[in-house]
């Protein structure tokens, strides 16, 4: 199957966060490349999607890179990689029915972010057998308003199966036989298509209250944008549609949280579980998804090592980046924000609890 490698010269982007993208590298030459090589060889994995031109692009990284083991993959791939190579979803597609996967060890983690997530895919790596993969981006870029409107329903569902199965590839290449995606929050929108296509695939979902979330979203978002600090909370932004940032984190909030409502209501299977709860509690918590993913028969490393770590250590998101954060939330801004949720969710507010939550 035909592909092309090109070395990378430069990195182009000043700030980490995203989106991803070919266009964030300057590259080198290009050259011919065995596409077969991708399901083999575990320095290679899947970085990106052009939509526009029908490409997939694939990182090759160091060989003592364990991209398991870095709070943000696509951060380090961006980061750290020597080469990019590119294939047509044509050959993404053909390779995808190669890679040979259990969909009932398919472990999907969804979040509203800023809850405890990394730490979850940090303790699933410390299980015998998993490769659990923190923010693989390709998912982020299927969403409908991430550049891939023009995408059937029919062509993105094709693209999430080929891309889950692809980011399995280099896991089963190191023989590994779970695998875990934990997605950005966002991802969570398209909850309902994974359980469409693999329905045996087993499901978390972790969430906080709505006013520790906002106040640890909103010194990220000052922290990873520096557009952003400095300004008011309740300023109108011409690139949120004339909301405020207050209205936006509400909505952020609330629209991982309806749509994991709306897949309990349909009866479908989750374990869920709260920020406050796999703090004060995280062995009992972590035992219980462990059990509910089908892993409670498989040795746990040294959790309380990674208990006790920043899983966000190195990155923008370290404790020590967000506090330096300019501004924070007042009892002002938080009192708009739980009317602004209970305005726009009528039934939910910012200590709502999800039926079936696990409580200790």
């Amino acid at each position: 199957m035909e592909a092309r490698v090109f070395a990378i010269e430069e990195r182009l982007k000043s700030v980490v966060p995203g989106p991803v993208g070919a266009a964030n590298f300057k590259l080198g030459d290009e050259r011919a490349f065995n596409a077969e090589r991708l399901l083999s060889d575990p320095n290679f994995s899947l970085y990106c999607l052009d939509f526009e031109n029908h490409h997939a692009y694939f990182t090759e990284t160091p060989p003592d890179c364990d991209l398991s083991r870095v709070p943000f993959m696509y951060q380090a791939q961006y980061q750290l990689s020597t080469h990019l190579v590119r294939i047509s979803f044509d050959t993404l597609h053909r390779l995808s029915s190669e890679v040979h996967y259990a969909q009932s060890k398919l472990l999907l983690i969804y979040s509203v972010g800023r809850c405890g997530s990394t730490l979850v895919s940090r303790a699933l790596n410390e299980v015998e057998g998993i490769d659990s993969l923190s923010e693989p981006d390709t998912f982020t870029q299927l969403l409908p308003n991430r550049g891939s409107e023009a995408l059937s329903y029919d062509e993105r569902a094709a693209l999430l199966r080929s891309c889950t199965a692809l980011q399995c590839a280099p896991g089963l290449a190191r023989g590994k036989d779970v695998f875990a995606l934990k997605f950005r929050s966002d991802v969570t929108h398209l909850a309902p298509l994974f359980y469409s296509l693999l329905p045996q695939a087993k499901l978390v979902f972790l969430y906080r209250n709505a006013e520790p979330w906002a106040r640890s979203n909103w010194r990220y978002v000052q922290v990873a944008f520096p557009g952003v600090a400095g300004t008011s909370v309740d300023s109108p932004r011409p690139d949120w549609n004339g909301r405020t940032m207050l209205e936006s984190l509400a909505m952020r909030w609330l629209g991982p949280m309806q749509t994991i409502q709306e897949m309990l209501q349909q009866g479908i299977p989750l374990f869920i579980a709260r920020y406050e709860e796999l703090t004060s509690h995280p062995h009992e918590v972590l035992g219980k998804m462990f059990a509910h993913c089908g892993l409670g028969s498989r040795t746990v490393g040294s959790l309380d090592t990674v208990l006790t770590q920043d899983a966000q250590e190195g990155t923008v998101l370290s404790r020590a980046s967000l506090a330096t954060a300019p501004t924070q939330l007042t009892a002002e801004n938080l009192a708009a924000l739980r009317k602004k949720i209970e305005e726009l969710a009528p039934g939910m507010s910012a200590d709502y609890i999800l039926p079936g939550t696990y409580l200790p």
